[in-house]
């Protein structure tokens, strides 16, 4: 099957906004992802290594490139803050078919 890039969206509801990762969200994402009760029912334990977040981003531009999904930051509306992010994968675009991660 020939993978195609995906160009990550960028969605608006009334209380949350659907983004592409930047390099900016690292700090935000490493919170995230370092707090031990965030992370609590996650299938990994919390980040102890910044790289970390720098790594996850630049996978998430991977996925797209290679068209296997997107995962995009979670922000909200109200006034922009961090919330966290979901994924789209297991992309086929000539089926029109994908599964959510949050």
């Amino acid at each position: 099957m020939v993978r195609m890039t995906l160009a990550t969206p960028t969605l608006h509801t009334a209380r949350l906004r659907l983004r592409p990762f930047t390099d900016a969200d690292a700090g935000s994402l490493f919170a995230l992802h370092s707090s031990a009760y965030v992370m609590r029912y996650w299938d990994s334990p919390p980040w102890t290594d910044r790289a970390r977040a720098a790594g996850f981003i630049a996978k998430c531009r991977e996925i797209a490139d290679e068209g296997a999904g997107a995962r995009v930051a979670i922000d909200r509306a109200s006034d922009g803050a961090f919330v966290g992010w979901c994924g789209l994968t297991g992309m086929e675009p000539g089926l029109r078919k994908g599964r959510i991660r949050a």
